[in-house]
């Protein structure tokens, strides 16, 4: 039998050890070191930080997990988008294949009527006659003719034609003839029709037909007229001249000027200082010409459709 003994002197020598701190611990503040003063506000400020760094990453102020929401949306919808982008070529190929012929079936005569009227009242033409024809061609090219007649001036009957690239179907006018009576022009024209095909619109107004071309920006002095205004023509004293010139056409810049003439022997042109018949041009503007013979002048204005 045998017999271990066990020294207590290590458990004994910790004793003093733990009392020692103990007692630093309990140390007033005013008598601690500055060591410690130092170490402990250390201490203080990295929990304090740690701490703040925690809530801020959870809080996230910082917004980077929103953006990191966002950022796998968007790139969702990216896959969406391009899924269908891909998908387009498959869907322009079966309405080109049907939207055409569906829209052709729909369209009858009584719509080339009913649009033509309703586009001939909005521009004050007075239609005198409107017979549709018979149609032609099938799918993207059916077309249908429409001849009319109608009474109007220059300046609606221009309104008349852009305003037909606002109708619903393309409308091709061809076979346009205008003459002028007494009081109006009369034309005769046919549209054809195209039930399946759209135009590109534009502003088919009269009045701003007249103001987008009485407001050019361009360098050249540009006027709109009436071609079939009666010509005005005053003599110097106020005495009209019963000469057969008519003035048709004007195109000015700054430095020079060419105005066209309807005469006896047809149209011409002509430029200042340029010598017709027994007269010569000695001034060309923006609104007329100014002829000369001997002491006597006459000017030539154009009349503006307006």
């Amino acid at each position: 039998m045998s017999t271990t003994f066990v020294e207590f002197g290590g458990a004994a020598s910790v004793r003093p050890f733990v009392s020692h701190w103990i007692k630093r611990a309990r140390l007033p503040f005013d008598a601690w070191s500055r060591r410690r003063r130092w170490v402990v506000a250390l201490l203080i400020a990295v929990t304090v930080f740690a701490l703040g760094t925690h809530g801020w990453i959870v809080a996230d102020f910082s917004g980077v997990d929103a953006s990191r929401s966002a950022l796998a949306a968007s790139v969702r919808r990216l896959a969406d988008a391009r899924h269908s982008l891909g998908q387009l070529p498959a869907l322009r190929r079966e309405v080109a294949a049907t939207g055409a012929v569906r829209s052709s079936a729909s369209w009858t005569s009584a719509d080339d009527v009913r649009i033509v009227s309703e586009l001939a009242a909005q521009n004050d033409v007075t239609l005198l006659s409107l017979e549709p024809g018979a149609a032609s061609g099938a799918g993207a090219e059916s077309m249908r003719p429409l001849q009319f007649t109608a009474r109007t001036d220059f300046v609606h009957l221009m309104a008349f034609l852009r305003g037909l690239s606002d109708l619903p179907v393309l409308t091709v006018p061809v076979d346009v003839t205008v003459k002028r009576d007494a009081v109006s022009l009369v034309v005769n024209a046919t549209l054809n029709m195209f039930s399946a095909l759209r135009p590109a619109p534009l502003n088919a107004s009269a009045d701003a037909f007249v103001d987008a071309s009485l407001d050019s920006d361009d360098d050249e002095d540009l006027v709109f007229f009436d071609p079939f205004s009666p010509p005005q023509m005053f003599a110097a004293g106020g005495v009209s001249d019963g000469s057969a010139l008519r003035l048709v056409g004007l195109l000015r810049d700054r430095t020079r000027g060419l105005a066209l003439l309807d005469t006896a022997d047809g149209a011409t042109t002509v430029v200042a200082g340029q010598q017709i018949g027994a007269e010569r041009v000695t001034r060309l503007d923006a609104l007329g010409i100014t002829l000369a013979r001997g002491d006597e002048t006459r000017t030539l204005s154009l009349m503006e459709a307006s």
